[in-house]
């Protein structure tokens, strides 16, 4: 018997990388679930996937900022799987790099909107069902930009960097009802994403993706870099009973790159 074992999960942001990953991972521990994505192609041959598992799987191309659209995909969990135990806001906009002063506010907005406003339109549109159900959880899925700043990723970090504080936030308010809100902080997860980047940067050094990998490996304590299933599987712990006890955690998650 998986860990989740039929119980409903809402993931939000399941393109490629994590979202992808805690999606077979959850359904892998047992959980049915419900998919929200921008690419209508990429939720679907999920969906596909996941049914393949043996698991219930509801899908729906959902924008989280529009609250319609939120209320709409928590309804179709609770009429078509019977409930919602689970949340996890992973949806994310990591654009507009730049120096603030030569920044267009608009990127900021956008980030605000998405990585932080979003997840609360979304969190807020899945409260009710949550009370409905006992011992819920919550988990936000931050970055290790937000604990170890650097500079030009402003909209990304400040946006997560709100995303943790109301973590804390909401921990305390929905404690009452017996919902768990936690965050998980990753740093790099070793796949698509990061590769392009690291490809990127070492490119303008003359160096190979092989020798930035090496370079950023030897930033963690563990000298090597996650990949997506090991930080979906650490969101498989906050969602589990294994975690009856903790709330209101940022629960880094990165290989000792930042303690």
């Amino acid at each position: 018997m998986g860990l989740l074992n039929n119980r409903v999960a809402l993931l939000a942001g399941v393109g490629v990388d994590l979202g992808t990953a805690l999606a077979r991972v959850f359904a892998a521990e047992g959980a049915n679930l419900v998919l929200a994505a921008r690419s209508e192609d990429t939720i679907r041959s999920l969906a596909g996937e996941i049914e393949g598992m043996g698991r219930k799987c509801v899908w729906q191309c959902t924008d989280i900022t529009d609250a319609e659209a939120c209320k709409s995909l928590v309804a179709r969990a609770e009429s078509e799987l019977g409930g919602l135990d689970i949340l996890v806001n992973n949806a994310v906009w990591p654009h507009g790099d730049g120096p603030l002063a030569d920044a267009n506010l608009e990127d900021w907005r956008t980030a605000m909107d998405v990585n932080f406003l979003g997840a609360l339109t979304m969190t807020q549109a899945a409260i009710p069902a949550l009370r409905r159900r006992e011992a819920a959880r919550i988990i936000m899925v931050s970055t290790i930009a937000s604990r170890e700043h650097y500079p030009t990723a402003g909209p990304y970090t400040a946006s997560k960097a709100a995303l943790n504080a109301v973590t804390k936030t909401l921990a305390k308010e929905l404690g009452p009802d017996g919902i768990r809100v936690n965050a998980v902080i990753p740093g790099w997860i070793w796949g698509p994403t990061a590769q392009g980047v690291l490809s990127k940067w070492g490119e303008a050094e003359g160096l190979t993706l092989d020798e930035m990998r090496i370079r950023y490996e030897q930033q963690t304590a563990l000298h090597y870099l996650p990949e997506a299933e090991e930080i979906a599987k650490v969101a498989v712990f906050l969602a589990s009973e294994l975690s009856n006890p903790v709330t209101g955690h940022l629960l880094d998650a990165n290989a000792g790159q930042w303690m």
